[in-house]
């Protein structure tokens, strides 16, 4: 089986210097971003703390990964609004990999901190699968109810 390989791009805009603390928010829709990045400003309050906000784009194999389906500018663009909206310092990053999960695992440090926003249901969500594998490989995962 061919190794998986991920690009990585950070946004030169936004990055802030290292931080004591980081914290790691995925971002998956729009909706549930906006929920954990409110929720990680009430945790900046007198803490010197770095907010990575990682989207991850899934491309396709036969595609390199160096040119994606998707417009790189709109992605930026898109991730520029969403850490404007923020009264605190996001460092946010774009990643190209050929798995979702694999390329934002790829993205985490040893023992990472991991905001994850979901939406309360009966049955288990995406994301609820997604902490709970980030638990079994050592991160600490904290998890936000998003509001209807």
């Amino acid at each position: 089986m061919a190794r998986e390989s991920t690009t990585l791009h950070s946004l030169q805009t936004s990055v802030v210097a290292p931080a004591d603390f980081q914290i790691v928010v995925p971002h998956r829709a729009l909706r549930l971003t906006r929920a954990a990045l409110k929720y990680a400003a009430s945790l900046t309050n007198g803490l010197n703390l770095r907010l990575r906000l990682i989207d991850v784009h899934v491309v396709p194999y036969g595609v390199p990964l160096d040119k994606p389906t998707v417009n790189p500018r709109y992605v930026e663009r898109k991730l520029r609004t969403l850490a404007q909206e923020c009264s605190f310092p996001i460092s946010p990053e774009i990643v190209y990999a050929r798995d979702w999960e694999q390329g934002f695992r790829r993205t985490l440090g040893p023992s990472s901190v991991v905001l994850i926003a979901f939406q309360r249901s009966w049955w288990r969500s995406s994301e609820k699968r997604l902490a709970n594998r980030l638990r079994k490989l050592g991160h600490q995962v904290i998890w936000v109810e998003c509001e209807n």
